[in-house]
């Protein structure tokens, strides 16, 4: 069954015929203008990076790596405390919730013999 192909927007037209002009102009290795890129990476931001390159052409990798520059990962809050619940047991003590505070790494396993051995 042959594939549709997605049709290109206008924007992508404008933009692969300003590539075409500056090609004629320019050598083969010529990297291309800082304006051209900037362009480029907003369309990958919004359509993705294999459409545009394909799209375009221009390269995938190059295209990739000023996207990644461009959006700065973004980062995971981190808990500031852990709470294990733990279920009813038949021991006459029953601890039913655990919260530390999490300032840094924690070591489990020492927390852990520390718990175990009841602080001592």
């Amino acid at each position: 069954m042959p594939r549709k192909s997605a049709s290109i927007g206008e924007e992508f037209l404008e933009l692969r015929h300003r590539l075409a002009e500056w090609r004629k102009d320019h050598s083969r290795r010529t990297p291309l203008p800082d304006d051209v890129w900037k362009v480029a990476v907003e369309l990958a931001r919004r359509h993705g990076v294999y459409r545009t390159a394909r799209s375009l052409p221009i390269d995938y990798g190059s295209l990739r790596k000023r996207l990644n520059v461009a959006v700065p990962p973004t980062t995971v809050a981190r808990p500031e405390f852990v709470e294990v619940l733990m279920p009813p047991a038949q021991a006459a003590a029953c601890i039913e919730v655990l919260r530390i505070p999490v300032t840094g790494a924690v070591d489990f396993h020492q927390l852990f013999r520390a718990w175990r051995n009841g602080g001592r």
